[in-house]
């Protein structure tokens, strides 16, 4: 009898803990920002096909950041020609990337440091984000102002 006891605690046990948890917060930073309604966020680092916008994030050392974001640049822009410079401003942080029009959808690779700490922002979306006024819904619990 004890070792069935045993076996169903232990069965119970990894039921509880074997479950997905919901992510509610996204982490940028230490800056905590929930999860908008009818999203799902695939970590605390990313948003993934929000009403039509995804936005991911790694942190990087200075000297990996520069790389990494080169490397990135380099790539897209050899099959994405439409590449513009842009500025965000994420928590007093500015932010300076490119924005590439693919199709119907648009998207910005930014760079930075928020906090101490550098970081790649990725982000998809088939909004054309020129100014601060078209960071609307959710853009605006990431960013402050665009240019």
């Amino acid at each position: 009898m004890k070792n069935i006891f045993t076996f169903v605690l232990l069965l119970a046990t990894l039921s509880f803990y074997g479950q997905d948890k919901k992510i509610s917060f996204l982490n940028l930073v230490g800056n905590n920002i929930q999860v908008p309604s009818g999203c799902e966020a695939k970590s605390e680092y990313e948003l993934q096909a929000c009403n039509g916008t995804s936005i991911k994030w790694d942190y990087y050392s200075d000297d990996m950041l520069s790389a990494v974001f080169d490397a990135t640049i380099t790539a897209f822009a050899e099959s994405n020609s439409a590449k513009s410079e842009v500025t965000f401003t994420s928590f007093g942080s500015q932010l300076k990337g490119f924005k590439f029009k693919t199709g119907t959808t648009y998207q910005y690779f930014l760079r930075g440091t928020i906090k101490d700490q550098p970081l790649m922002i990725n982000l998809g979306t088939h909004k054309d984000i020129a100014k601060t006024d078209d960071l609307d819904g959710f853009l605006s619990l990431f960013f402050d102002e665009a240019s």
